[in-house]
């Protein structure tokens, strides 16, 4: 597809939402008590989201806990069914077209690599809730159920500009039947976008086969928030160094050098409590989560908007420098609300996992 066909983007995170679409946790073999103990970390999400613009909180059927303490002003309350909690991959990627309509494309979903190395078994649900949420925002939405993709594996500056990891994209459990060359047009051609710049991996042990959003994102059009470790003698410290060098020698679309920002994930790694473990029920249909497994914590997986930020906080000496790091850029025109979320680490995911933004736009 040429440059004067493309009449449709892919917006930036940081520009004005339309509003943020967040699910509630269930399952019993994935979160600590089915869910209910990670409640006041979504709850403190949804309150700090919703002091700046509306929230499209969907419960399922299966919560079983109270969500009485969610009805509060800018949430809107929807019930769906879906498999699991992870908004920025089984929802929609939402982009706007140039006459600024909402354009919202509905990629397949399998639980990040289905029967190869997938999370859970059943993700016919997760599937389905694209088509579901379109009809319930009113959204337009364009179907494209022969292409793997989730959210949380792809990063753009707004500006045409592309990131995303191999270990994710070319994994065997994604799109095994194109080539790295049609995975990168096909991205192209469905979000609008110019220009993939691929990083080799994420964070380790990132169960997701190393999303992007947990390792590196875009602060603004030619600044690169990546993530690294404060071990040289780490494995992270490896994978994101490789991913500076690639980074430090790459552009914008428009031939502008692009400036990397680091910020250390926590030192040492977290893992697993054994209390945590006992929480989880162990299943065949879900991946196991042991006692000691190191936990993929990342400051990367923020999520933002046009004035706001919300920065995992793990009670760890890093959680000031992050916050730091973000304030020094920003300048106090996003305010920062670190919000303490280990309970949606231990599932598997962070504050960015659990949020997909609708790009603000008319539908």
């Amino acid at each position: 597809m040429t440059d004067s066909m493309i009449n449709y983007t892919f917006p930036f995170e940081g520009d004005e939402h339309l509003g943020t679409i967040i699910l509630l946790p269930y399952r019993e073999d994935t979160w600590e008590n089915g869910g209910a103990i990670a409640k006041d970390e979504f709850l403190n999400l949804v309150k700090a989201i919703s002091n700046h613009e509306t929230v499209y909180l969907i419960k399922s059927p299966k919560v079983k806990y109270s969500i009485e303490d969610f009805k509060i002003e800018n949430v809107t309350i929807l019930e769906l069914p879906y498999d699991d909690s992870w908004a920025r991959d089984n929802t929609l990627i939402f982009t706007l077209t140039n006459e600024g309509k909402i354009r919202a494309v509905d990629y397949k979903f399998n639980a990040w690599g289905g029967n190869v190395d997938g999370l859970y078994d059943n993700w016919e649900d997760d599937d389905k809730l694209g088509k579901a949420l379109a009809n319930v925002l009113n959204v337009n939405r364009v179907p494209d159920k022969d292409f793997i993709l989730e959210g949380g594996s792809i990063h753009t500056n707004g500006k045409g500009l592309l990131l995303t990891t191999e270990a994710c994209l070319l994994s065997e459990g994604r799109n095994k039947n194109l080539t790295k060359e049609e995975i990168e047009q096909h991205l192209k051609d469905t979000l609008g976008m110019q220009k993939v710049i691929w990083l080799p991996h994420g964070i380790v042990n990132d169960e997701t086969n190393e999303h992007v959003d947990n390792m590196a994102c875009f602060l603004d059009e030619e600044t690169v928030l990546l993530a690294t470790s404060k071990d040289t003698n780490d494995l992270q410290y490896k994978w994101s160094m490789e991913a500076l060098d690639i980074l430090e020698n790459e552009t914008t679309v428009d031939g502008k050098p692009l400036n990397v920002i680091l910020v250390n994930c926590p030192n040492p790694y977290l893992t697993l409590t054994e209390e945590e473990s006992k929480q989880i029920v162990s299943s065949e249909q879900a991946k196991a989560r042991n006692a000691g497994d190191r936990l993929a914590a990342s400051y990367v997986n923020f999520y933002m908007g046009k004035d706001f930020i919300c920065l995992p906080k793990f009670n760890v000496k890093e959680d000031e420098e992050a916050y730091e790091i973000l304030n020094n850029f920003y300048k106090g025109s996003k305010k920062i609300y670190q919000i303490e979320s280990r309970k949606i680490l231990v599932a598997g995911g962070n504050i960015h996992c659990v949020t997909m933004q609708i790009a603000k736009g008319e539908k």
